[in-house]
């Protein structure tokens, strides 16, 4: 990636982001290669690494496979059901 060009985000984030923020999470966007895409933070529940991925084809790539063999504790999510579950909140 080039400096200035932006990483591509996956389609489903933005309806993932837009539900974790309605029950009061804090979600950060990250653009670092391997690393996860959302920090998302609650206080009750405490702070999360959130990997986004397409519901049916999305896998992980080498760097993110190496991060989280090195012990990144990252849960992966691909619908906003999937985020909302990390906090307590089943659908």
């Amino acid at each position: 990636m080039r400096v200035g060009q932006s990483r591509k985000r996956d389609q489903n984030e933005p309806e993932i982001v837009r539900a974790l923020e309605r029950i009061g999470v804090k979600v950060h966007r990250v653009s670092s290669k391997g690393f996860a895409d959302l920090v998302a933070w609650k206080p009750s529940h405490g702070l999360f690494l959130l990997e986004v991925k397409r519901e049916k084809t999305g896998k992980l790539t080498k760097a993110q496979v190496k991060h989280t063999a090195e012990g990144w504790p990252v849960v992966i999510v691909r619908s906003p059901a999937d985020a909302l579950a990390v906090f307590g909140i089943y659908q």
